[in-house]
């Protein structure tokens, strides 16, 4: 008996289901992306967040071309291990273990839910040049605020649909993602 196996979803449409269907995506695509193809999103998705405040921050004065660098870099940092770190707290405290889910698809899922903080921030990055616009808060704020429901989705999944636990820790992950953004502004400035 032949069977024809499904074409597999290449990885840029996972990416891009993840911003308009995180539910289906996090529930049966998550298995076949690897985590450093979805730590790449992520890692990329801060690098212009950060880069967007470093230019508006040079555009007022506050600062100067070394720190834009240096705030790029860290949005590196941030979006890679800072992401990592925050999934493998949540995977921890959500006990998904339990549930076969391993770090690895905690770390995955995760950073691939900054899909639409990637668009947000490639986005303001363009209005940024090409109109001198300060756009960091505008779109790399927005993009961050848009990765909180594919963040919801892999929590709940995470936790065994446990919806309070699951709003709970999302907004305890927004909240210090973007605290941890506005201090590192601070740093800069």
């Amino acid at each position: 008996m032949n069977t024809i196996a499904p074409p597999a979803v290449p990885r840029w449409k996972t990416a891009l289901n993840m911003i308009i269907n995180p539910g289906e995506v996090v529930k049966n695509q998550m298995t076949k992306v690897p985590w450093p193809y979805s730590l790449m999103v992520s890692g990329l998705s801060f690098t212009l967040f950060f880069l967007q405040t470093g230019l508006d921050m040079m555009r007022t004065g506050q600062t100067g071309v070394p720190t834009v660098i240096l705030m790029t870099m860290l949005g590196l940092l941030y979006g890679t291990a800072g992401i990592a770190l925050l999934a493998v707290m949540v995977w921890a405290l959500s006990q998904a273990a339990e549930r076969g889910l391993t770090m690895e698809w905690a770390i995955s899922t995760f950073a691939l839910g900054y899909s639409a903080t990637f668009v947000y921030a490639l986005s303001g990055l363009i209005f940024s040049l090409a109109f001198g616009w300060k756009t960091a808060v505008a779109f790399g704020v927005t993009g961050v605020l848009w990765a909180l429901r594919p963040t919801m989705y892999t929590i709940k999944q995470m936790s065994g649909e446990r919806v309070a636990f699951s709003i709970a820790m999302t907004t305890l992950c927004g909240a210090i993602l973007l605290i941890g953004w506005a201090l590192l502004g601070r740093f800069g400035g």
